[in-house]
């Protein structure tokens, strides 16, 4: 209502779902070190527009009349005029781009003959409202804003085509991670615009105290073996001895002068926790089953770690407190988004020997929030919840599907299953060696179309969800 009053304003199994969703209802690309949605970094070799969409930069206050440009592309290659859908991927914290040719999206596009446009998130990329990131700037940076943002350009890329194929269209937004959580919350507050959804990796629920991240993390590196735990254990031990004895010790090897051990802890912890968070399980434990016996170990994880990229610049709270804007940077406004409102903080597993430092709890990231930004600032997680309903939204919401990879540890703050229901709402967890983050939204690595297919997941389940919509209810 509010956004509409200036302006107007969703293996066999997983394609059977997205099938039955398509024909009502799509993803999100985005990078941080927190969620990074990995796409594979292909060439499109599809017709692909760029454009700007004019955005007041707050669509709740009537008497603030600023707006900002933000940037989208779309493609109309695979698309049926008749009976297509459109396929809104949603950005999210990190440069916008169009999905790559061997994507998910793009594979389920030819398929379903769809239109496909990707939306660049509010204060990301291009689409940066100001030049400064001063807090005064960063407070129009939120979830409720970015759904707006996007409800108000599906009504209009929906219209759009509408006026060129003389039919109504049906709209499915996609996205991951954090995008996910968008793509869901999407349709359950837009139902009238969001036939349907994928919410792959959707972080839905936004969890303060994260404790079941890094048991997540545990049990996954533990499919490796007792060793390649032991290791990390070992590894995190030996770089705290080193920076008591002397920090400018740590601080060389790592290439990291300006950090203090409240960052540096945050960064050592996240070298091994994404590499598994994206699929790199048995690189990382591998990796370190070959260093086992060198005596620089240290110098060989910091090389590991650059490989990976996982630099400690986006992690110090030298480099945060930056305001100035950067286009190809989005780690002051996401450090921003979860120390504000989502949460999701990575503090210690809760069971034994966790695999970060203990000093890692809340009080930790009350410090970690503080010093990023100079003032007080903790995620009112309650307020967030209240909005959406957390990991409820799946009693409530209908035309959906969650996809999950069975070693992500973000999978705990999403949908891992769901009660039998008559509202077309799925939840599939993938599980195999190095299913990790979006793992259902990459190329042909990691889990295959042909491993979708075989197995019944993703792609099945939303191809099903679309066609039987067909079915019902003509397009």
């Amino acid at each position: 209502g509010d956004v509409y009053k200036r302006q107007e304003y969703m293996g066999k199994k997983m394609r059977i779902i997205l099938l039955i969703l398509s024909a009502s209802f799509l993803l999100v690309s985005g990078r941080s070190r927190f969620l990074l949605e990995a796409h594979d970094p292909l060439t499109s070799k599809y017709a692909v527009t760029q454009d700007w969409f004019d955005k007041y930069i707050d669509h709740f206050d009537h008497f603030n009349h600023i707006t900002f440009k933000q940037r989208y592309w779309y493609s109309l290659d695979h698309w049926d005029k008749l009976k297509g859908p459109i396929f809104l991927y949603i950005g999210a914290e990190g440069v916008g781009r169009f999905p790559g040719d061997g994507t998910f999206l793009m594979k389920l596009a030819r398929e379903m003959g769809a239109a496909v446009v990707s939306l660049e998130h509010r204060y990301y990329g291009s689409s940066m409202p100001f030049t400064n990131l001063t807090l005064e700037n960063l407070q129009y940076l939120s979830h409720e804003q970015a759904l707006a943002d996007t409800a108000v350009f599906a009504r209009y890329f929906k219209r759009k085509l509408e006026q060129i194929a003389l039919v109504p269209k049906k709209l499915f937004t996609f996205g991951g991670s954090y995008a996910g959580a968008l793509s869901a919350w999407m349709r359950y507050k837009y139902p009238y615009i969001v036939d349907g959804a994928l919410a792959s990796s959707g972080v839905v629920n936004a969890i303060l105290d994260f404790g079941e991240f890094d048991d997540q993390v545990k049990r996954s590196v533990q499919k490796s073996g007792p060793a390649c735990e032991q290791r990390i254990h070992f590894l995190l031990d030996d770089v705290k001895k080193l920076w008591e004895k002397d920090p400018w010790i740590v601080k060389k090897i790592f290439n990291c002068p300006y950090m203090e051990w409240d960052d540096f802890m945050f960064f050592y912890a996240d070298i091994f926790v994404e590499v598994v968070q994206y699929g790199g399980r048995t690189d990382l434990c591998s990796f370190l089953s070959s260093i086992e016996k060198s005596s620089d170990k240290q110098a060989q994880l910091a090389n590991f770690a650059m490989q990976h990229g996982i630099n400690p610049t986006a992690y110090s709270f030298q480099f945060l407190r930056v305001v100035h804007s950067d286009p190809l940077n989005g780690d002051r406004q996401w450090t921003y988004q979860y120390c504000s409102s989502l949460g999701y903080l990575n503090t210690p597993g809760k069971g034994t020997n966790p695999l970060r430092f203990k000093e890692m709890n809340l009080d930790y990231w009350r410090r970690y929030c503080a010093k990023s930004f100079d003032v007080p600032l903790f995620p009112d997680t309650f307020h967030t919840n209240g909005l959406y309903g957390d990991v409820r939204i799946a009693d409530i919401i209908s035309n959906i599907v969650f996809t999950n990879g069975g070693e992500d540890p973000w999978q705990w703050a999403g949908i891992r299953s769901v009660k039998p229901n008559d509202r077309s709402v799925y939840a599939v967890v993938s599980d195999c060696n190095n299913c990790g983050h979006c793992v259902e939204l990459k190329g042909e690595k990691a889990v295959s179309y042909t491993h979708l297919r075989a197995h019944e997941t993703s792609l099945h389940l939303v191809c099903r969800l679309l066609l039987e919509k067909k079915k019902k209810k003509k397009i």
